[in-house]
């Protein structure tokens, strides 16, 4: 950008400071002049990303209206809308080891589930779907159970005792 000065190892104090302040704000505006080469909006394609830009020029007054210069170019827009592509998460979705029991009064889930503390445990019944959702560390455990007995109204009662969830649902006496 510029080139430096001997002075530019003093301190940042009264007179030299303001001089290397002064030098830096004029790279700035020599750098941002750039920019106006540049059409004022724009869209750029790469990797399956899409950036849409524009550059207008607006005063402070426009920006703390929220009005816009008379001098910025008409949207350029698209018809098709850009393309969104899922973020990637580092927890890993597992399905728990489950096992189950038909007893006579209510019907018993066993879920291994390694690692998780009972306040990460998230178990819904939904009419006949029953859900489970469970976060330890890296993993997210995951279970959606389709019930064909019919069920007493009520939420499901939950154990968990070394890793082993225990749910419970009451069926219609």
């Amino acid at each position: 950008m510029s080139k430096r000065d001997p002075s530019d190892n003093e301190d940042v104090t009264g007179a030299a400071g303001f001089t290397k302040i002064a030098r830096g704000l004029s790279d700035l505006f020599n750098v941002l002049a750039d920019f106006d080469q540049l059409p004022r909006r724009g869209r750029h394609e790469k990797d399956g990303r899409v950036m849409e830009y524009s550059f207008g020029t607006r005063t402070l007054d426009d920006a703390a209206s929220g009005r816009s210069s008379a001098t910025e170019e008409p949207s350029t827009r698209s018809a098709a809308p850009p393309r969104r592509t899922a973020k990637k998460s580092a927890l890993e979705v597992l399905e728990p080891v489950t096992d189950t029991f038909d007893e006579p009064e209510e019907i018993v889930f066993l879920f291994e589930l390694p690692g998780v503390e009972r306040k990460d445990i998230r178990c819904v019944l939904d009419g006949d779907i029953l859900l489970l959702e469970a976060k330890a560390a890296e993993r997210l455990y995951r279970k959606e159970m389709l019930i064909e007995e019919k069920l007493a109204p009520g939420s499901p009662r939950l154990n968990l005792h070394n890793g082993i969830l225990e749910v419970r649902l009451s069926k219609h006496s």
